[in-house]
């Protein structure tokens, strides 16, 4: 047992937060197979055993992922989160968990306000390969760095045949600004001054299209992960693009953006169900809006 593993121990036993601290931290490249342990937070949602989405983990009960991830077409106890594992088909590695709650965001129309929050029925006990990534404080303001990590199991330009990739994938990926990114996808803008902006002020742009390195189908909801001040940071989650790794960057929505809904609406869900919530609470979903999935996230 190495001395990460037993500051590791040592944080959950003194109550210390864990979150964004994996034990394991060794760098791999962007595109590669990810590393046992190096992305804890990282979640496979799925309806039934079919995984249709990233996500990740924030808190020992409550999961981040995209709204337009979710349908109202099935019930709530459809959904399925897979965590512990690098691998999208079953492992003995992995936890499976049933989400008790679905709650989107009230303005989620298409690529606005994609983001919508799962509260597991059973809380996930943190280990070495299930920890919560941090998120943004509203009190501090945040020097994002030049470039962040994207992961998931979307599909990849190697890949044939399939839909999703097999073991998590990681990529790292330029944050890029939000003005010269808005003139990506919206060329035509600089000429238009009174136009609406394509890409919104809740959103992040992020990726590589020298190198192709950026998220894709499959991906959605997933996070993008920053190391800030030897932490791990959540600041944006995949939500849309137009092609993947080609001319133009992946969109996220902003999880800084979101923080204070994110934190009202998850003290507002423990204060009116404290325990959780019983079999009749299963058979009455929650899902307030839907889109097919994946919707027109990539075309």
């Amino acid at each position: 047992m190495g001395p990460a593993v037993h500051a590791f121990l040592l944080s959950l036993l003194l109550g210390i937060s864990v979150c964004g601290r994996p034990t394991y931290t060794s760098r791999i490249v962007g595109g590669q197979d990810a590393v046992k342990g190096h992305w804890p937070w990282q979640v496979s949602l799925r309806m039934g055993q079919t995984h249709i989405c990233g996500g990740s983990l924030i808190t020992e009960q409550w999961i981040l992922t995209a709204a337009h991830c979710l349908t109202t077409t099935w019930t709530i106890f459809t959904y399925t989160v897979w965590l512990g594992s690098i691998y999208a088909d079953y492992s003995s590695e992995g936890l499976q968990y049933y989400v008790s709650k679905v709650i989107i965001h009230p303005n989620f129309h298409e690529t606005t306000a994609d983001i919508a929050l799962l509260k597991l029925y059973s809380p996930v006990p943190f280990t070495s390969v299930t920890l919560p990534i941090c998120l943004p404080t509203i009190k501090e303001h945040l020097t994002i760095p030049a470039s962040c990590w994207v992961t998931g199991w979307g599909e990849t330009k190697k890949m044939k045949g399939t839909d999703f990739y097999s073991t998590l994938q990681a990529a790292e990926v330029p944050v890029i600004n939000h003005k010269a990114c808005d003139r990506l996808y919206n060329p035509v803008g600089i000429y238009l001054p009174g136009s609406e902006p394509v890409i919104k002020e809740d959103m992040i742009c992020a990726g590589n299209t020298n190198s192709m390195k950026d998220s894709c189908k499959g991906d959605s909801g997933g996070p993008l992960s920053c190391l800030i001040d030897n932490v791990w940071i959540q600041i944006g989650l995949v939500s849309w693009g137009i092609g993947c790794g080609q001319t133009l960057p992946g969109v996220y929505t902003s999880v800084i953006y979101y923080q204070k809904w994110i934190n009202a609406t998850i003290s507002r869900a423990e204060v009116l169900h404290p325990k959780n919530l019983n079999l009749s609470d299963f058979l009455l979903p929650t899902v307030l809006l839907s889109l097919p999935l994946l919707g027109p996230s990539w075309t």
